[in-house]
């Protein structure tokens, strides 16, 4: 083991039992950013200890060769002095002992005071925690074993009471201690047990038996925890690499059922859809609406709303849902509309046209559109030259009172929607183009409420 220089001040040394860190962690320690070693070196010189712990311990095992961005430390020094230590930090989980330490050089790092927690009362969050200095009551008090590590940075050795480098080298996701106390502790953990199944280029893990029984037995805990815990959780799911096989997974474990409506258990053209070929690079909101494509609109509406999404995101999901099952019309006057109104979205909502009739999944307005027809469109709106005028509409309300008389109203509103649309079907590139078709219209004797829209 390389001993540090003999200026450097060594931080406290943890009580937990400790080895000469792996060669690749050796390598990830000797690239840090500078500024994580100034704040190693304040907490030395103030006698305390601090160590890495959690997620960048265990990514950076997991992929060396990538940036590990996400820092987090485990200090012995209350919170109170560690503010004093930082005076610009942020306490952002105060309550709790963690705050945010603004680097050298830009960077953000959590940093939290080893905790001892009372009992849990709700299966949600520790009514009372306690601050202590012990390491190894610290890392005992965590979830799974790989999240259960420290590294000392100073001595380069690693504090892995609970194996979990064993259970990272055998790819398995283990429960530190009895696996149904740690479940009842926090019901979140259900889900954070099934998002670390997905280890990204490292593929999909397996549960530890005993784990993987306590999951199966407890599920139920789940209904002890806020919405908004589990729709942040599983949003991350929805991300993940290998998220068809977690949610296939879920959904065979009966744990979908217990915040999506209906039973999952045996929803094989779901699942094939999640797998499809053309879903690999979709995004997370995407997924969800897809798994959801057999669900009407008030159940999906629903669902969202209970989970507490964001109003944005909401709205984007039920974009997306409404949409499935139309297609756009095969024209070239078609696609340019289609394509101004998803925008980036064209190309994704014809892939999952395709995905949702090759699952064999039943959306309530699917039409009878052949995947190969859809295949052709996609390759034509790939190849669509962009319009000449862009997406803009070339005239504004104003233009249209001069030119046709009409006072401030609905036909006016409708007849620039009208030009708008025609502007870019037949893609349409200044305004003496645009007055040519007006003077071509015949709306002074059609119903305003019939004129055609910018719509999808």
């Amino acid at each position: 083991m390389t001993s540090p220089p003999a200026s450097t001040p060594l931080p406290l040394l943890g009580d937990a039992p400790s080895l000469p860190l792996p060669p690749s962690l050796v390598s990830w320690v000797e690239q840090l950013p500078s500024e994580i070693q100034s704040i190693i070196d304040v907490v030395a010189e103030d006698g305390g200890g601090i160590w890495i712990v959690g997620g960048a311990v265990r990514d950076a095992f997991i992929s060396p060769e990538l940036e590990v961005k996400d820092v987090d430390f485990a200090v012995s020094i209350p919170p109170e002095r560690m503010l004093h230590l930082f005076p610009d930090a942020i306490p952002t989980g105060i309550d709790y002992g963690t705050l945010t330490i603004r680097g050298e050089q830009g960077g953000f790092y959590e940093a939290t005071t080893l905790r001892t927690e009372a009992e849990y009362t709700d299966g949600r969050r520790p009514e009372v925690v306690h601050f202590g200095t012990s390491l190894l009551g610290d890392l005992e008090r965590r979830d799974f074993t790989f999240n259960a590590m420290a590294v000392d940075v100073r001595r380069k050795i690693l504090h892995d009471p609970f194996n979990g480098l064993r259970d990272l080298e055998q790819e398995v996701v283990k429960a530190v201690g009895q696996a149904y106390q740690r479940l009842s502790e926090d019901g979140l953990r259900i889900l954070r047990a099934y998002r670390f199944l997905d280890r990204g280029s490292a593929g999909v893990w397996r549960f530890d038996p005993e784990l993987a029984d306590a999951l199966n037995q407890h599920r139920s805990m789940l209904e002890g925890v806020t919405n908004e815990r589990i729709w942040m959780e599983w949003k991350k799911i929805l991300a993940g690499s290998n998220a068809p096989q977690v949610i296939e997974r879920m959904a065979r474990d009966e744990v979908l059922d217990r915040f999506l409506p209906g039973q999952w258990r045996g929803q094989n053209h779901r699942m094939f859809a999640q797998r499809h070929g053309l879903c690999q690079d979709i995004t997370p909101l995407e997924r969800f609406a897809l798994l959801l494509a057999e669900n009407d609109s008030i159940e999906v509406a629903n669902t969202l709303k209970q989970l507490k999404l964001s109003n944005k995101e909401r709205v984007h999901i039920q974009q997306i849902h409404s949409r499935f099952g139309s297609v756009p019309d095969n024209t070239l006057a078609g696609l340019r509309v289609f394509r101004s109104v998803l925008q980036e979205r064209a190309a994704s909502h014809l892939r999952l046209e395709i995905v949702l009739r090759e699952s064999g999944l039943n959306t309530p307005r699917l039409d009878q559109s052949d995947p190969t027809q859809l295949a052709d469109l996609l390759q034509q709106l790939e190849g669509l030259p962009p319009l000449t005028a862009g997406d803009t509409s070339l005239v504004d309300g104003h233009w249209i009172m001069q030119r046709t008389g009409l006072g401030k109203g609905i036909v006016l509103g409708r007849l620039k929607l009208w030009l708008h649309r025609l502007q870019i079907e037949r893609n349409l590139g200044n305004v003496e183009a645009v007055e040519s078709v007006l003077c071509s219209l015949n709306w002074q004797h059609e119903n305003h409420e019939g004129w055609p829209k910018v719509e999808f």
